[in-house]
């Protein structure tokens, strides 16, 4: 049988071994990732599943965390569609893989480029020379170029026949074959195409045009309309263009915090879960619903059925309404996403300059978490246990800050305090120690300055340290306290410096759980002046632990600058020619010695002239002469 055929293509050789080369690397470029995605999957959905209920402070957290460990097992990413289309075909891959590379490493005639003259004319090694003249004949006849005339792999196949016969009947192609596997000699470098065999055959011919234009005209257009079709929907931050469309248009100057969960509402990230199936149906649920929030709820500015929808939604969440399975699900879908939506949101405010939006925002997060609303006691409505008639008898607690900076005994002498039990009492302390007791300190300078001071057109820049009084050094903050929230929630802060006229500078969202952290804004100095601006620290996760710390600085005219006064060693360094000068000399140089050869052969020719000239003047003279005396 014939071996592995190539087939000689401008030199070059169609090689099936070394397309089993290529395509097992092409299989590699999808196989590794996809098999980092499976072990990823396998271990988040591990340790998803492996949720700490323990480490829940009070009963209600611990039962918050039995629902997460619960939901998260029930939607763990290994039971879904697209890792279990994945799986299978990174299954299938593998199997077609492993095939390939047994045919590698056990099939003698996949060796890529080997040249054995025994197997292309098909003899045994102990052939004599008649049964190599005998298989040449053969074999020249059925592949020579005249009975196929239209077959490219025949004629390749035939060179490679004449070059084995070439290589067993003469001694010196014989001597080169043995030595260096080549009846040639030493090769320089061989070159194969990595394409096989089969695609010279004429019977494939239409089959591989028909694949080229399918993938050309079909399957790559549609792979590029898929990829822009998804593209064009998601702008910044993952979040969609008609998001930040409605940003644009709901949040304006008048907008205050009765408005931003109707903002919120109106995000296109939610359109799809809240969708009503039956218009009338849901109309019914829906009045059954305001009847419950209408009194904190404000008029909607829009009657968008989605709108109005997903804003009583939010408030119902707010006001801590139970709902029923569908309305949960659909809160829950709006919570867990609610996150980006309002980041999205102070980004709009900063780039319009709506302070007080912005802060209303950061505000209403605070809110969302804690599940309380404007008009909430910030104490009861974010600790277990502890009612509002309760704090109003504590004269000396001024909000949840002032509360948890409390020692346990301070709030056992706390009026009614003691009325509570001892696991409740227990749980209050155990949520206080969660709550972080911040230090806050500003400072402003510029960097790498050695006279502390700022001056016009100057990068200045405003460092923000935050240090955690309620945590030991080296410790770390946990999650926050918030058992109506229904994931787990680490602690963050908005840090945000603005101006007293009420433009914003900078805003960013903060997350470190260490006891001490920084955040660096930077901005150029305004003209020469004083001025006062103002940080603010906000917490994405608690009300009532918001702080805002003024900062004053003073801009100096550029003109009080000490002169600079260059060092002697700096400026002979300066008079040093660069190498680009002492090229451009070397070429100056060059020029002009050029120039000066030009003027010399000038000079020779002049002189030249001059004496020409000089001979025309002595016949000139002569010739008066002799006119003189003939007169």
């Amino acid at each position: 049988s014939l071996p592995r055929p190539r087939s000689a293509v401008m030199g070059l050789q169609y090689d099936d071994a070394g397309f089993s080369y290529f395509l097992l690397a092409s299989l590699s470029l999808y196989l590794l990732p996809s098999y980092l995605y499976v072990f990823r999957a396998c271990a988040s959905s591990l340790g998803e599943g492996a949720v700490d209920v323990a480490k829940g402070r009070t009963e209600k957290e611990r039962e918050k965390l039995k629902r997460i460990k619960k939901d998260k097992k029930s939607e763990s990413p290994l039971l879904t569609r697209a890792f279990l289309t994945n799986l299978t075909v990174t299954f299938l891959l593998t199997l077609f893989a492993c095939n390939l590379v047994y045919s590698l490493a056990y099939d003698t005639s996949n060796v890529i480029m080997s040249f054995d003259p025994y197997e292309i004319l098909s003899i045994d090694r102990s052939a004599t020379t008649k049964d190599i003249k005998s298989a040449y004949r053969k074999k020249s006849l059925r592949y020579h170029p005249d009975k196929n005339p239209d077959n490219p792999t025949a004629q390749a196949t035939f060179m490679l026949i004449a070059k084995a016969y070439e290589a067993l009947t003469d001694e010196t192609a014989k001597a080169n074959w043995e030595k260096y596997g080549n009846p040639d000699g030493k090769q320089s470098l061989e070159i194969s195409i990595g394409l096989p065999t089969f695609l010279l055959d004429p019977g494939w011919r239409n089959i591989i045009l028909m694949t080229y234009l399918f993938c050309m005209v079909v399957l790559l257009p549609f792979c590029v309309w898929s990829y822009y079709s998804r593209s064009s929907l998601v702008g910044e931050q993952n979040i969609m263009y008609k998001t930040w469309s409605w940003f644009s248009h709901s949040l304006n100057p008048a907008a205050g915090m009765g408005q931003i969960p109707e903002c919120l509402a109106g995000c296109a990230e939610f359109h799809e879960v809240i969708m009503p199936k039956d218009l009338d149906a849901e109309k019914a649920k829906m009045s059954l619903l305001q009847e419950k929030v209408k009194t904190k709820m404000s008029r909607p500015r829009y009657n968008h059925v989605l709108v109005v929808k997903g804003a009583m939604l939010v408030h119902a969440h707010l006001m801590r309404v139970d709902l029923d399975p569908e309305y949960s699900r659909q809160l829950l879908h709006i919570l867990k996403n609610s996150g980006r939506m309002l980041s999205a949101m102070v980004a709009t405010c900063r780039e319009r300059q709506y302070l007080k939006q912005a802060v209303a925002v950061m505000k209403f997060e605070q809110m969302l978490v804690q599940a309380m609303w404007v008009g909430d006691d910030e104490v009861s409505s974010q600790l277990p246990h502890v009612t509002r008639n309760m704090v109003k008898t504590w004269k000396s607690v001024k909000g949840l800050r002032a509360f948890a900076e409390m020692g346990e005994g301070e709030r056992e002498n706390l009026p009614n305090f003691k009325n509570l039990t001892a696991a409740e009492r227990s749980e209050v302390h155990a949520a206080c120690s969660a709550i972080p007791l911040l230090k806050v300190e500003a400072s402003t300078f510029v960097q790498d300055d050695t006279d502390n001071r700022i001056y016009a057109e100057d990068l200045v820049t405003v460092r923000c340290v935050c240090t955690r009084l309620d945590l030991s050094e080296g410790a770390s903050a946990g999650d926050a306290y918030a058992d109506r929230w229904p994931a787990e929630k680490p602690e963050g802060w908005w840090i945000m410096l603005s101006t007293r006229e009420g433009k914003i500078v900078s805003v960013d969202r903060v997350k470190s759980a260490e006891r001490r952290f920084k955040q660096d804004m930077k901005f150029m100095s305004p003209p020469v002046g004083s001025y006062e601006m103002l940080v603010s620290v906000v917490s994405d996760s608690y009300v009532g632990l918001d702080q805002n710390l003024p900062v004053k600085f003073e801009v100096l005219s550029p003109s009080l600058l000490p002169e600079y006064k260059v060092h002697a060693e700096d400026a002979a360094l300066d008079d040093e020619p660069t190498l680009f000068d002492q090229m451009m000399a070397g070429n100056i140089e060059e020029d002009s010695d050029s120039e000066e050869e030009g003027k010399g052969s000038d000079s020779d020719d002049d002189d030249s002239d001059d004496e020409d000239d000089k001979k025309d003047e002595d016949s000139d003279e002569e010739e008066e002469l002799e006119l003189k005396k003939k007169k």
